[in-house]
């Protein structure tokens, strides 16, 4: 019963990997044909569109936003290696890993939160050249730092469950 929680727990969080992924890579795919039509329109038509600037800030704002999650789920987020490198032993780098994952845990909780705030704020507020409410840039913030605290929580759950996460993590790039 514990190994099918443990495979739920890891299929749950590939499927919000494989989802926020290929919004990650739809949303830089749709900034890139933003900027690209503002330049062609503003310096081969000479009749520059006003929108475009805007769009392609907002569609940043959410690609990285979203990447947190990835990175979180592929162990990818930045860290220093020089403790974990020379901590030796099981349960110390269980101990180390949970705290750094609670440390990650404590500052999404306080992102969200105050985020909350922000979106409540932006209700009446429309943006300047889309004709859009700025509670949807607005709510990049909260909903993808919800979605990178599920990602923690099942990192955390892993490893109090003694089970590495699956998802290649630990990648450490020395340079």
């Amino acid at each position: 019963m514990r190994e099918k929680g443990i495979q739920l727990l890891k299929g749950f969080a590939q499927f919000l990997d494989r989802i926020s992924s290929f919004a990650c890579a739809f949303m830089l795919g749709t900034m890139t044909l933003a900027v690209l039509a503002g330049v062609v329109f503003r310096y081969v038509f000479l009749n520059p569109l006003g929108w475009t600037e805007e769009l392609s800030r907002y569609l940043m704002i959410w690609t990285a936003s979203l990447a947190i999650s990835v990175g979180i789920y592929h162990g990818e987020h930045i860290g220093l290696t020089f403790l974990p490198d020379r901590i030796r032993g099981r349960y110390p780098k269980l101990v180390l890993n949970l705290g750094v994952n609670l440390l990650i845990l404590l500052f999404l909780t306080v992102m969200l939160v105050y985020s909350l705030n922000m979106v409540r704020d932006a209700k009446f507020q429309i943006a300047q050249s889309l004709p859009i409410s700025m509670v949807i840039p607005s709510l990049a913030i909260p909903v993808t730092m919800g979605l990178a605290m599920v990602q923690n929580l099942i990192q955390i759950a892993l490893l109090l469950l003694g089970r590495e996460p699956d998802s290649g993590r630990v990648r450490n790039v020395d340079v």
